[in-house]
């Protein structure tokens, strides 16, 4: 069995990104999503600055998830395509938090999700806030994950590249 270093790389580079996005988010959120309230950050001071942390979130969980929707493709168009995908996604859910969506979309998924339900997501668009910079780490996030995909092919990936 050989070891496929890029892969290795391309994985690494995933985890890691996801834990700081993680470690940020934990760090800056004074109102996390309810799955998250035990790890609620213990420090309000410290997640009172979100700005100290800007759009961090953005760029590394683009970057992660980037990174790691490529891995499980066949080849390497696909794998791309794979990534690309997650950034329209990305971009689609940042978007739908600017006012002029996020207030119709509330009102319209809180009609149709359990109270339960909508308590995990309901957040996302009550209290989230649409941020220009947020699209542009997206982009950036995405691009140095295509970037990774693109230069560090898999071995499975190079036979089927195309």
């Amino acid at each position: 069995m050989t070891r496929n270093t890029p892969l290795t790389l391309r994985l690494g580079v995933a985890s890691i990104s996801l834990l700081v996005a993680v470690a940020v988010y934990f760090l800056s959120r004074i109102y996390p999503p309810e799955i998250l309230v035990p790890f609620q950050s213990a420090d309000i001071s410290l997640a009172a600055h979100t700005k100290i942390f800007g759009s961090a979130l953005s760029f590394f969980y683009t970057l992660a998830l980037g990174l790691l929707i490529g891995a499980c493709a066949s080849s390497l168009s696909k794998a791309k395509a794979h990534c690309l995908l997650w950034i329209g996604l990305a971009l689609c859910l940042e978007l739908s938090q600017h006012p002029a969506v996020a207030q119709p979309v509330s009102s319209w998924l809180s009609m149709i999700l359990s109270e339960s339900i909508w308590g995990l997501f309901g957040p996302y668009w009550s209290r989230g806030v649409f941020d220009l910079v947020d699209l542009l780490a997206i982009v950036v996030g995405g691009s140095i994950a295509l970037v990774l995909i693109t230069y560090l092919p898999t071995e499975n990936n190079d036979k089927n590249s195309s």
